[in-house]
Parts: C-alpha cells; sequence; structure tokens
C-alpha cells in the first residue's frame, strides 16, 4: 500500500502549495524539492515488475516497507505543519505579531525535518535502490485502464442471490429437524462446521423456505460473532420482532394476544436504558405468544449461550431455534440433539459451483477445463475457497496459459507445511489483486464482524480516504462504486440488501476474509482493531477502530494518537459527552475520518473547526438542534453525515457560512437544514452533489437562484403548511439545478393526519406544474400528497422512479395518469393508517396500454381492496411487491400471464391472500415469496 500513501501525500503538498503559499516563506522551495522526490517514487512504485524470484521478491518488501515509512513520516511532519500553519492563519493580525516568533520557529523546524526526509530518500538511492526503472508503455496502459472500465460497467447490473451448490439434501434434512415430527416444547437445532463450510448460506436457505415460512409465524435473524455483547445481542433481537408485533396488533383476533401485542409495541421506542433484566423480560414478552424460529448465527461461546437462553419462552407452542457454530462444544452445550455437521464439497459439487461462477454458462474449452479441476480439486472442497478462486479467476483470460500460472502458485503455496488451503486461496486472491483494490479491500476490516455495511457509507470513506485518485473527469464516488462492484464480483465482497433498483445497499464480509484485512493490514500499519482483549497493547495506529465502549477504552487504552487518520467508534449505545469532545480534540489533531458510529451527540463542540484535516464527519445527530459557526473552517470536509433518516422534522440550525465548503459533496442530516446569519456573496460550492433536507425557504431559494449549488443531484426539500411564501414560485428556481436527477419533497402538514381541514396557502397541483421543467430529473419523491396527482403532463418528462407516501386514495384517473408516465420503471405508493374509515378503501385499477415501461412495483400499507390489471398493462413488470395490504385479498389472475414477472413479494397479507396464495400453482418460473 506503499503507492496510495505516496500518492495520498503527494495531493497534500499540492494542496499546500496552492492554498498556503504566503505562509510558506522560507520552506516553499523545499516542499517543492519533496514533491518532486516523492513524485519519482510515485512512478517506480507504479511501474516497477514484480520480482521474478523469492530474492527479488524480499528485496521489493524491504523497498516498499522503506519508501512507505517514510512517506509516513513525511505526511506527519506536513499534517502538523498544516494544522499549525491554520491556527496562525486565523488570528488577526495582533496575534499574529505577537506569534511572529512561533511562527518563525516552526518555519525553521519543518526545514529541519523536510532535509532529514531527503536525507533518508538519498540513502535508499545510494543502497542502489532504483525508482526509475523501466516502465511499462503509458499508452498500453491507458488502454487497459479503458478496457478495464469498459468491463466494470458490464457489471452495473441487478444483484440476485447466486444459487446454492450441493446443499439440496443438507436444506431438507435441517428443515425435517425443525419443523417434522418435534416435540412442541421448544428445541434447539444447530449447524456446525469450519470457517467458509458455508454454514450461514445453509442456514438463510432454511430460514427462507417456503416451508419454514409457512410453519412459524416468527422469524428473526440475528448475528452472534466471537464478539458478542449480549446486551446488543438482546437489543437486536428485540428491535426485529417489533416490526411483526406492530402488524400483530393490528389483525389479532384474540384479545388477549392483541393486548399482550400493544402492550410491548408500546414499550418498544425507548428500550436504551432499560437495565438488562428489563431487557431480557421484554424480549421474553415479544416471543411468549409466538410460534417462532430464531436464528443465532455464529456462536462461539457457550457463555453467550448461558446468558441469553432465560429469554426463549416455552409455551408449547413448537418454537425452534437454530444455531450456526464452528465449534460442537457449543452445538452440544445448547441442545441434546446431535448436531447437523456440514462436509465439505465432492468432486462434482465443487466443480458445479466453480463453473457457474467462473464459465456462467458459456462453453469453455477442454484443457482450461483440466486446468480448472485441478485447481478446485486444491480447495479441498471448501466453498468459500472455490468462490473466491472462481472471482479470481473469472477476471483472467480463460488460457491454458493465464490458469497455468494460477495452479502454479497454489502448487507452490501448498509446499509450506503451515499453510493451509483456505489460506492459500484467499491470500492469492488478494495478491491478485490490482493495487488500487487492495486498501479498498483491506479496509472492509474496521467494521464489526457480521456487520451490514452500508454502501453508500463505504464509498465515501474510500474517497476520503484518498484510495480513489486520479480519475480524470470521472467523478470520485462513481469510480469507487466500480471497484465495489469489481470486489463483489470477485466475491470479496457479499451483497447483503440491494435497492429497489437493483444497486447494492447494503454489503458484508466473510468473517476468514475480514480476517485476511486485519493480518495484512498488520503489514502495512493500515489500520488497528481495538478490542477488549487487546485495549492495552501500545500501539501508534494510523487508523484506528475501537469495538468497545468509548469510555472504556478512553479510561484504558495507552495509545499514542498523535499520527491517527481515522478514527471509528462501533458502539452503538453511547452519548458523545463534552469529556469525549475534549478527549477527541486533544489527541486526534490530524484525524481526516472521524466516524462516531452509532453515537449520539448532544452538542457539537465550538471547536468543531479546529479538524482542519477533516475529510469525513459522521456522527448520529437526532439531539442536535444547532451547529456552531466553527465547522465553516473544515476547508477539507467532503462528507458530512450527522444521520439520513427523514422521520425527524425539527430543524437543524447551519451557519449561513457553510456555503464556503468548497469541498463538501455530501451533506446529511437527521432532521431539514435551517440556514442562519448574514448571506455571503460569491460562494459556489463547486462540489456538493447531495442535501439530504433542507427548508424551502427565501434563503434556500436564493442560493438556488444564485447559482450556490450548480453540480446538487440529490436533494429533499421540506415545505412546512405555515410557510408563507409562494412554494409554487419557489420551486420553480429548481431549473437552474442542470444536474438534478433526485427529488424527494416533504410536505410538513403540522397537524397530520387531520391535515385535511389545514389551509395551506397553495394548491397541491401548482407544485408539480412547477416541477415540469426539471427535464433531467429521473426520480421523484413526494410525501403527504393527497389529490396532488391531477394531470400527467405537470410530471417531470423523464421521471424513471415514482414514489407517493402517506396517500390515502387512489381513483381510476389518478391512476391513469401515473400509468401514462412513458419511462416510468419503478413505482413505490405507501399509504398511512391514519386515514383508515370505512369509506376510505379503494379499488386499483390498471387499464391495457398503461405502465408499458414499469419493471417494479410496491405497494406499502394501501387501503386497497382490489388490484385489477387488464391485458397489455404493466407489460413488463419483474417485481410485484405487496407489504401490510391487509384487505387486499387476492391477486388478478392476469398478473400470472405477464411473461417477464420474476418475482412476487407478499408481507403480511390478510388471511384470505394468505390462503389463495398457499394454494396458488405459479407458472412461467416465477418465485412467490410469502411472509
Amino acid at each position: 500500500m506503499a503507492d496510495s500513501v505516496v500518492s495520498f501525500l503527494l495531493e497534500h503538498l499540492s494542496q499546500l502549495l496552492q492554498r498556503e503559499a504566503n505562509l510558506l516563506c522560507g520552506v516553499e522551495d523545499k516542499i517543492i524539492s519533496l514533491r518532486n522526490e516523492l513524485e519519482i517514487i510515485n512512478v517506480y512504485l507504479k511501474t516497477s515488475p514484480q520480482g521474478k524470484n523469492n530474492n527479488n521478491k524480499q528485496i521489493e518488501q524491504k523497498v516498499l516497507s522503506q519508501i512507505r515509512d517514510i512517506s509516513y513520516v513525511a505526511e506527519d511532519v506536513i499534517d502538523t505543519f498544516i494544522a499549525n500553519v491554520s491556527i496562525y492563519k486565523d488570528r488577526n493580525v495582533l496575534g499574529r505579531m505577537i506569534h511572529s516568533i512561533d511562527h518563525a520557529n516552526l518555519l525553521h523546524d519543518v526545514a529541519e525535518k523536510i532535509d532529514k526526509i531527503k536525507t533518508t530518500l538519498n540513502e535508499i538511492h545510494e543502497n542502489k535502490i532504483k525508482y526509475n526503472q523501466e516502465s511499462t508503455d503509458q499508452s498500453a496502459s491507458a488502454t487497459e485502464d479503458e478496457e478495464r472500465t469498459r468491463s466494470l460497467h458490464k457489471l452495473r447490473r441487478n444483484v440476485e442471490e447466486e444459487d446454492v451448490v450441493g446443499f439440496v439434501h443438507e436444506s431438507e434434512e435441517v428443515i425435517n429437524r425443525l419443523i417434522e415430527g418435534g416435540s412442541p416444547r421448544l428445541n434447539v437445532v444447530s449447524i456446525i462446521g469450519m470457517g467458509g463450510l458455508g454454514k450461514t448460506t445453509l442456514a438463510r436457505k432454511v430460514y427462507n423456505s417456503e416451508k419454514v415460512k409457512k410453519h412459524f409465524n416468527s422469524r428473526t435473524w440475528i448475528y452472534v460473532s466471537i464478539e458478542c455483547r449480549v446486551r446488543e445481542l438482546l437489543m437486536g433481537i428485540h428491535k426485529n420482532l417489533m416490526s411483526n408485533h406492530a402488524y400483530e396488533c393490528r389483525r389479532s383476533s384474540n384479545k388477549k394476544k392483541s393486548k399482550k401485542h400493544k402492550e410491548a409495541v408500546n414499550n418498544s421506542d425507548d428500550i436504551s436504558n432499560l437495565s438488562d433484566d428489563e431487557l431480557k423480560k421484554r424480549v421474553w414478552e415479544c416471543l411468549k405468544w409466538e410460534k417462532y424460529l430464531l436464528v443465532l448465527d455464529d456462536l462461539w461461546k457457550v457463555q453467550d449461550w448461558d446468558e441469553v437462553k432465560d429469554v426463549f419462552p416455552d409455551e408449547n407452542r413448537g418454537s425452534r431455534i437454530l444455531i450456526t457454530s464452528r465449534l460442537k462444544e457449543v452445538a452440544s452445550h445448547t441442545s441434546r440433539d446431535p448436531p447437523y455437521c456440514l462436509q465439505f464439497l465432492n468432486e462434482e459439487q465443487s466443480w458445479e459451483l466453480f463453473s457457474k461462477k467462473v464459465f456462467r454458462g458459456e462453453e469453455y474449452h477442454c484443457d482450461v477445463g483440466s486446468l480448472g479441476k485441478q485447481i478446485v480439486k486444491s480447495c479441498g472442497g471448501l466453498p468459500l475457497s472455490i468462490v473466491v478462486l472462481a472471482g479470481l479467476l473469472a477476471n483472467k483470460e480463460k488460457s491454458h496459459r493465464e490458469w497455468s500460472k494460477v495452479l502454479g502458485h497454489v502448487n507452490w503455496y501448498l509446499t509450506r507445511d503451515e499453510t493451509q488451503v483456505k489460506d492459500v486461496v484467499l491470500k492469492l486472491s488478494f495478491d491478485n489483486l490490482h493495487s488500487k483494490l487492495k486498501p479498498c479491500f483491506l479496509y472492509l476490516g474496521i467494521f464489526p464482524e457480521d456487520s451490514e455495511i452500508c454502501a453508500r457509507q463505504l464509498l465515501h470513506l474510500w474517497v476520503a480516504e484518498g484510495f480513489i485518485q486520479e480519475t480524470g473527469s470521472r467523478d470520485p464516488n462513481d469510480v469507487a462504486e466500480d471497484y465495489l462492484y469489481e470486489l463483489i464480483d470477485r466475491s470479496l465482497i457479499q451483497v447483503a440488501r440491494v435497492k429497489d433498483s437493483g444497486g447494492v445497499k447494503t454489503c458484508r464480509i466473510h468473517d476468514l476474509l475480514r480476517d485476511l484485512c486485519i493480518l495484512e493490514s498488520k503489514e502495512d500499519n493500515l489500520f488497528q482493531v481495538c478490542t477488549d482483549n487487546n485495549i492495552l497493547i501500545p500501539t501508534k495506529p494510523r487508523r484506528l477502530s475501537v469495538h468497545s465502549s468509548m469510555s472504556h477504552y478512553v479510561s484504558s487504552s495507552p495509545n499514542d494518537h498523535s499520527c491517527v487518520r481515522s478514527l471509528f467508534c462501533s458502539d452503538p449505545n453511547c452519548f458523545v459527552y463534552s469529556n469525549d469532545w475534549k478527549w477527541l480534540c486533544k489527541g486526534f489533531k490530524l484525524v481526516r475520518v472521524l466516524d462516531l458510529w452509532g453515537k449520539y451527540c448532544c452538542k457539537i463542540p465550538s471547536n468543531l473547526g479546529n479538524f482542519v484535516h477533516l475529510r469525513y464527519l459522521r456522527i448520529g445527530s437526532q439531539y442536535i438542534r444547532s451547529v456552531p459557526d466553527s465547522i465553516c473552517n473544515l476547508q477539507n470536509l467532503q462528507t458530512l453525515d450527522f444521520g439520513s433518516t427523514t422521520r425527524r422534522t425539527t430543524t437543524i440550525s447551519f451557519p449561513y457560512g457553510i456555503t464556503k465548503l468548497k469541498h463538501l459533496r455530501h451533506l446529511y442530516t437527521f432532521g431539514p437544514i435551517m440556514l442562519r446569519g448574514r448571506r455571503s456573496d460569491d460562494e459556489v460550492m463547486w462540489n456538493l452533489q447531495t442535501i439530504s433536507s433542507i427548508v424551502l425557504n427565501k434563503d434556500t431559494t436564493y442560493l438556488i437562484d444564485k447559482g450556490s449549488f450548480p453540480k446538487l443531484r440529490k436533494l429533499r426539500l421540506h415545505v412546512s403548511s405555515n410557510f408563507k411564501g409562494d412554494v409554487p414560485k419557489m420551486l420553480l428556481s429548481l431549473q437552474h439545478l442542470r444536474h438534478l436527477i433526485k427529488l424527494e419533497i416533504y410536505f410538513d402538514l403540522n397537524g397530520w393526519p387531520h391535515s385535511r381541514r389545514l389551509k395551506i396557502s397553495y394548491k397541491p397541483e401548482e407544485v408539480l406544474q412547477s416541477l415540469k421543467h426539471l427535464r433531467h430529473l429521473m426520480i421523484l419523491k413526494m410525501i403527504n400528497t393527497t389529490n396532488i396527482v391531477t394531470s400527467v403532463f405537470m410530471f417531470p418528462p423523464n421521471i424513471t422512479k415514482l414514489t407517493l407516501s402517506r396517500i390515502s386514495c387512489l381513483n381510476d384517473d389518478k391512476m391513469k395518469v401515473i400509468g401514462s408516465l412513458t419511462k416510468l420503471q419503478i413505482l413505490i405508493l405507501n399509504g398511512d393508517n391514519c386515514y383508515r374509515s370505512s369509506n376510505s378503501f379503494f379499488d386499483l385499477n390498471c387499464v391495457e396500454g398503461e405502465f408499458p415501461q414499469l419493471q417494479y412495483f410496491q405497494m406499502v400499507n394501501l387501503l386497497i381492496r382490489n388490484l385489477k390489471l387488464a391485458d397489455g398493462s404493466m407489460t413488463r413488470l419483474q417485481t410485484l411487491a405487496i407489504n401490510r395490504c391487509d384487505k387486499l385479498d387476492s391477486l388478478p389472475c392476469e398478473l400470472w400471464s405477464l411473461t417477464t414477472l420474476k418475482k412476487v413479494y407478499v408481507q403480511k397479507p390478510s388471511y384470505a391472500m394468505a390462503a389463495m396464495l398457499q394454494n396458488l400453482e405459479v407458472i412461467n418460473g416465477c418465485q412467490l415469496i410469502v411472509e
């Protein structure tokens, strides 16, 4: 990773020379000289060939280690200098005069340190380490990059779960243990096997099977992991159960059961302050009335089971707990029944899995097939090794020459006694990664084991860390997304959840691969993961991920934080108090990434602006009402994430001077932004692409009108009913946003659900009339949109995704308007029970010729009685999702004649709907999922 360190340092030096030239008197020449020397090193790192024998490899690793270490030293010197210069710059004239001697000493000190760094670089030269070795042809390299980019675009397809190979018999066996001939008493079924055998994959297949779904009326999946914290485990179970209970409160005919459900739901709002015993009681109450299946995935310790086993009630309802573990002793401790021991794949199954990943249905030459079978054999039937190795070969030329090289590498590793098969394959796949992908992949090790990683967050972090460089005219986030898809295609990253549009929403990494990331990162000092087990070991990390409570870490860790560039804290149940901020401001002056993951902050300190290097800031902000003026000092800030949940309507006060943040790309807040202070002139945020929520008022309209956000792509506007301005006229200003592709408008009716009696200062149809000029807009979401749909000519013409939330009714005329949108591919309709009354239910009619491009249709909590689909309507529909539409008792027979239909997903159906679907024979290979 030495090349990424040097590249990032070069960027730092260039910014320093551009922005602070007036303060570099006496050292400017030295910094330019250091930059030139580093540019030579950078060329060497990018063009030097890999060593062809072990001696060359050892020499090369030594050189890279020396370059990395001296680059880190240079980075520390430069960053410290920038921080000190910034303090000097912020002083007034008198303050600069008083501290002029200190500033002179600072310049002298940095000059001496730069000289020492250059001396070290010269010593590397004198040791006959040549930087400017023979480089590859630049034009060929450029062509290779272009071809690589084109191939990556092919990976941008809907991510679907791959077929599971070899688990047909296994899944039937586990399902039988769960539901066939079992006692009504609570029982535990366990799956055991070594890491990478597919325990989680098998458990997931069982969990999603139709037999299991129909047998249990409540299912919950919980990841445990080796770093299990019982309290978090209980809170996770409670959270997953509550959505089921909320629905049952409305449907249950059992008054006693309904009463218990309601009590559980009403008490679910805030459980963070409960004691452990109280929390256990809550979970017990949630499960008491259920015939439940609970999956505890990756259980490591018998102590963890002993801590939680009493919260699982046994009411003779046939409930089951499914456990996956690597340890037989854990499985034996949880149940008297013998565990199901997962075996390695046989040769036929191994080759089937390998072929699906590599060839993807294409024919292959017999020579390649012969080599492939030798390679697969070396994996020893371990599924994880097979899919990772297949991911490596899928991106290589399918030739005898290329595959022989891979086989040679595998055989060389296997001659080393201490190396296991899984280590061989995983390490080989990492070694064959493009140098640009390696730090991105290793970075995944900072996240807690088995956690779901938000793809959007991951991309922003990669950019902030400097892993995405030399993008030319392309947006860095687009390049980062290419990297993500390539790592997914190589099976190094697993997709956890997908968006409605088919893109990756969340991802995760297998724990064996995470172990590899942590191990490899130690060699390059990329990051350190701190847990309760190693908290007392003193280190000097550059990136620190704390997987214990913040208070424990602050009081116990002996670490030197002076060089920390990134800090992650993953304790989800902790507030950031003033003392924590003092600790952060004192010890982390050079930090670029500050991710207080899951934390909640009561007040942001006034000296936040002292983190002058900060590029990424993420913290929970549901209690914050105001952001200090000092945030305007964060001139390097790219992503500001105060939580993107959009339920809160309480505004957050931001200084008007935030428009000075020229490098800010993404601005996420828990509630809508309200600007304060005096307007500043001629401030243009050239890089801003996202504003998650902002109040529509005169200030916002002024900034849009004068072109302050020329590249804005995603915007959410908060429109209050109390606002007396001309809302439709203000919305006309959006036509200045030439790059706007996604727009959300939240109409805060201030008194909803009784909003129909509310008088507002504009007509709803005038709002759409104001948006029709947004020709680049592709995604439109409108919340509290009663009676707003009147004419198709009012919609932006190129809409591909439309979401209407909190709607009360859609009559035939309104449905016809939406159905006439010729480019619409995704339609999401969300209702709300607050509109529920005896005459509020309606039919949804889709006539012939409507929705010609629609592929995804979702209805949530909609007060619909009948769905009518005429022949020739929705002819390209692929997915129909219905959730909590409890008055909808059937689906139209025309639906099943759609040849494009791939999936019908029905969640929380009515009793009549559930009975109808149970006896339905689905044709054309359509997948029917009922939960």
